[in-house]
């Protein structure tokens, strides 16, 4: 489904904020529980259709994974790095994310490195809940547990979904923040920060075109438009072959009459950056409503919670909350948290007119 009525006013943007990261979250919940499963042991457990309703994980229903915890951190690193910049500190945008990402590291029972000095303050570290733990990739704790820097890119070849399935809160950030990012910084630091955790370009890469679609969506563009926009980018970038080719080929698949399981298979299991995002643009395409974007979004074999996640944050970009299961906002965790970010996302950029212009595309 697309952007058909693209919103014009301050609210309906600001919908599409909460939408994004509230969707996102419902997504990863849905597939939390059935993210090491196969679609035929899905299908034995859960019924034919597969999962149609939040089931229990962790102990609850409607429970996120590391992968809502680190878009949380993502977004805090924003808003941080844009305080810092109203005071005139010298904090990167990347260095603030990077902090960021040590704090969750440390939720996670894990230590920063001795060296780095780790603030503990902020919203996010004093919510209890935050500090479970649900199932964080090794990538992310192992690489981070070893940097030398806040902004230090990792130096490990993987190329795990762990980079683009955070990045969707800077889409959101840059295009509000429109006189300090254009769509190509937007880009880099939807890459960057993928970067600090995963070192192979196929990793970094479809972050940057995630944050990148996500710019373009709010821009008012349809989820085609900004996925040839996006396409566009990449193109100009070295070792961008593999992260093409995938977004090449959920284009194409959504254009036939492929069985959605069929398709998904052919796509991959996510478990790697490009087949997740691919995988998400397929589901977000093809879906009917966010019923059944859920359903297929998680019902496959593989990554279930990273590609339910990615493809909540493209439909509700697009749709806003009024496109989501308002039932299922009730139900997933942390869900006032998760609004009231997305919130502060839209909203901080406009409280210091000398570093921003206007709203942008906002009447």
């Amino acid at each position: 489904m697309q952007n058909i009525n693209t919103p014009t006013t301050k609210e309906e943007k600001r919908d599409n904020f909460i939408g994004c990261l509230l969707g996102g979250a419902i997504g990863d919940a849905f597939g939390a529980p059935v993210e090491f499963m196969s679609r035929e042991s899905i299908l034995s457990k859960h019924g034919q259709e597969g999962v149609t309703r939040f089931l229990p994980a962790y102990g609850k229903t409607g429970a996120i994974t590391d992968d809502t915890q680190m878009t949380l951190f993502t977004a805090e690193g924003l808003l941080r790095a844009y305080i810092s910049a109203r005071h005139n500190d010298s904090t990167s945008w990347l260095g603030s994310i990077g902090h960021a990402y040590q704090r969750w590291l440390q939720t996670q029972s894990h230590p920063s490195p001795e060296y780095l000095t780790v603030c503990h303050d902020g919203l996010l570290w004093q919510i209890h809940g935050l500090h479970e733990q649900r199932a964080p990739g090794n990538t992310c704790l192992n690489a981070l547990s070893m940097s030398g820097q806040f902004d230090e890119f990792a130096l490990n070849d993987s190329k795990g979904c762990g980079g683009v399935m955070r990045v969707a809160p800077i889409g959101l950030f840059c295009w509000r923040a429109q006189s300090q990012f254009s769509l190509e910084d937007c880009f880099h630091l939807g890459s960057d920060a993928a970067q600090l955790t995963h070192g192979h370009p196929t990793g970094y890469l479809a972050a940057g075109a995630l944050a990148a679609i996500i710019y373009q969506i709010l821009q008012g563009n349809t989820l085609e438009e900004a996925i040839h926009c996006a396409l566009s980018l990449l193109q100009q970038k070295p070792d961008a072959d593999e992260t093409i080719s995938a977004i090449q080929m959920a284009l194409t698949l959504s254009t036939t009459d492929s069985e959605h399981v069929l398709a998904i298979a052919e796509l991959g299991e996510g478990w790697v950056a490009e087949e997740a995002l691919a995988i998400s643009l397929y589901c977000t395409l093809v879906a009917k409503d966010f019923n059944q974007l859920m359903n297929i979004s998680v019902t496959h074999d593989g990554d279930s919670d990273s590609t339910g996640a990615i493809s909540g944050n493209l439909w509700g970009a697009i749709h806003g909350v009024k496109g989501l299961n308002q039932s299922l906002i009730e139900q997933v965790e942390f869900s006032d948290t998760i609004a009231n970010m997305a919130k502060d996302l839209f909203d901080f950029p406009t409280w210091n007119m000398e570093l921003d212009s206007p709203d942008p595309e906002v009447s």
